[in-house]
């Protein structure tokens, strides 16, 4: 029977970090993204607002209202991001601890691309067509 601390160091070692690790990390991260949005949107309008339109210029409160607006009016949705390529990223760094050891050096992933090419693709093109089927049925 293994301890708690030989879980917890088994994780380190398999990339996995405790899930408050990484909330702490969430909330850093953000904190820092605004204070950078806000900095580089107070920047980029009162470098070209003023002396193209003859705008005044803002402070750095009213550069993150017009981020919030920004957001707020054109969405929240990420366009344009090839989901297959974070499901890939998820799903190599989002595993069991028991699956360290086939994952440790690469065996399973080394034909991966190959795997999605050949028979991937065409895997998943079928199931949505028999998705669509079935909710074209009901």
């Amino acid at each position: 029977m293994e301890t708690q601390e030989n879980n917890v160091n088994r994780e380190y070692r398999c990339g996995h970090r405790p899930r408050g690790v990484w909330i702490f990390l969430g909330i850093v991260g953000f904190t820092a993204l605004v204070f950078l949005f806000g900095a580089v949107i107070m920047w980029l309008w009162n470098w070209l607002f003023p002396a193209i339109f003859h705008l005044g210029m803002i402070t750095y409160w009213q550069a993150v209202g017009l981020a919030v607006l920004g957001r707020l009016l054109f969405g929240f949705s990420h366009h344009g991001h090839h989901h297959g390529y974070r499901g890939r990223y998820m799903r190599r760094w989002h595993r069991r601890p028991s699956e360290c050891s086939d994952y440790s050096n690469g065996a399973k992933w080394s034909w991966y691309e190959q795997f999605w090419s050949e028979e991937g693709e065409k895997a998943f093109d079928e199931y949505v067509k028999k998705k669509r089927e079935a909710a074209g049925a009901k």
